[in-house]
């Protein structure tokens, strides 16, 4: 409507400045029909291109709609992955756990009673499983490993055996922490490797690597230990997994040194 208005005034116009000159009007309505014709062909092709954003906007949304919908889907499929993953492996470390009950494939020397399932009380066994709980609010967790294993390449460590589990974050199965709420965290994780072990280890939270420690000793079992300080959304999930390359020989855990995974709000 504004575009035949503007072309309107401009017929006007001409019309003003060429009845000094004595045109015909015959040869006046000419340029108005042509002018006219102008226009039309004008608002045809801004309709087009109006209709034609229209569509495309739409098909914009469509494509939001949907890639959101890809987003969970892949959120959920990488939930289900990890979960399958951390139940795999404590059926494999509960079988280990039945056919040696120290958790070291071999009989204790230091008479070490902890992961010895039939000895030990069930109200102990019970407290390990949930761990210990407190009445202030706290969100913290402090687990261990019950055996040892030889991990390979990016693989996510479990570690089974629950010191600590304030807020009921740490899921035991799957090795994964899942923030009940948003804040600043600390992390530590110490990793014990059998001697001739070479173990690249990662904190990774909703999978982007926040630290790295790497283990080695030529000959007997060492430890080493990383802690980082991260502010971590409600419901990410927090994990230990071997690092892509570098990593060779065996983790071990025992009553002479644990292999372990602790983290706890500071604010």
């Amino acid at each position: 409507m504004a575009l035949r208005l503007l072309v309107y005034l401009l017929i006007l116009t001409c019309f003003t400045k060429v009845k000094g000159d004595r045109m015909e009007e015959p040869e006046i309505a000419g340029m108005v029909l042509e002018l006219s014709k102008t226009v039309e062909k004008l608002e045809s092709i801004v309709e087009k291109l109006q209709s034609d954003n229209v569509d495309l906007k739409g098909a914009l949304a469509d494509l939001s709609t949907r890639l959101e919908a890809e987003t969970h889907q892949r959120k959920l499929i990488e939930h289900r992955l990890l979960e399958c993953e951390g139940r795999l492996d404590s059926v494999k470390q509960h079988a280990v756990f039945k056919k040696y009950p120290t958790g070291q494939g071999n009989k204790s020397r230091t008479g070490d009673l902890i992961f010895r399932e039939g000895n030990t009380p069930k109200n102990v066994q019970r407290r390990r499983r949930q761990g210990i709980r407190s009445t202030h609010g706290t969100i913290a967790f402090s687990a261990f490993m019950s055996t040892g294993l030889t991990p390979g390449h990016l693989r996510t460590l479990i570690f089974d055996a629950i010191f600590t589990n304030e807020g009921s974050g740490y899921n035991h199965h799957m090795g994964v922490f899942m923030a009940p709420r948003s804040g600043l965290y600390v992390f530590t994780w110490t990793i014990r490797g059998n001697g001739g072990a070479v173990l690249n280890t990662q904190l990774l939270v909703n999978g982007i690597i926040y630290g790295s420690i790497y283990t080695r000793d030529p000959s007997y079992s060492d430890s080493s230990t990383g802690a980082s300080v991260v502010y971590v959304a409600e419901g990410a999930a927090v994990y230990i997994r071997t690092g892509p390359s570098g990593n060779s020989g065996s983790i071990v855990s025992s009553s002479d040194g644990y292999t372990t995974f602790s983290g706890w709000t500071i604010d």
